[in-house]
């Protein structure tokens, strides 16, 4: 029996889909870590997923069907691991430096694979696709790069103007 799979658009929710952010819960122990997105799609989508034998909790909430994909850091088999294939708009590789974590609200598509197992079908994540994105925020702030650094490329490269700021020799700077 052949797998399938299936593109699952709509808004995402907690993509833990690179390896600096997946999921470490105690309960991925065995395998390193996951990867994981939430996403609510539609009705179509929704019964599409279940009549292909999806066995993931699909979940009626405001503004559709809501459900989660995952898949193992470490897997019984070489294909069934590793982070998934994430890319931007354009279908090009996602530059996690340029473009930070992908925030909740995200609108997207996400690739899922349905597979027979000796215990029934099974559905893994392949990929996602960023269609329209909301920078992650956390309680820090934004997760793009940060810099101590002020952005002078518009200001005259004549200007004798600068700003000081001494740190105590023992004191953290940070």
């Amino acid at each position: 029996m052949p797998s399938t799979q299936i593109d699952v658009k709509g808004k995402i929710t907690w993509a833990k889909v690179f390896e600096s952010n997946r999921d470490r819960a105690e309960f991925h122990q065995a395998t390193d870590g996951a990867y994981k997105v939430t996403v609510t799609t539609d009705k179509d989508t929704a019964k599409t997923l279940e009549k292909e034998g999806c066995r993931k909790k699909i979940k009626k909430v405001d503004g559709g069907f809501e459900v989660t994909f995952d898949r193992p850091h470490v897997g019984n088999h070489d294909w069934q691991g590793g982070a998934p294939i994430v890319a931007d708009i354009t279908g090009k590789a996602w530059d996690l430096q340029d473009k930070g974590l992908i925030g909740n609200g995200s609108e997207g598509i996400i690739k899922v694979e349905i597979y027979p197992t000796p215990m029934g079908k099974g559905t893994r994540l392949l990929g996602l696709q960023v269609l329209d994105h909301v920078v992650y925020e956390s309680e820090g702030g934004s997760s793009q790069p940060r810099s101590m650094f002020t952005d002078h490329s518009n200001s005259s490269s004549g200007s004798k103007s600068s700003t000081s700021s001494q740190e105590p020799q023992d004191s953290i700077p940070f």
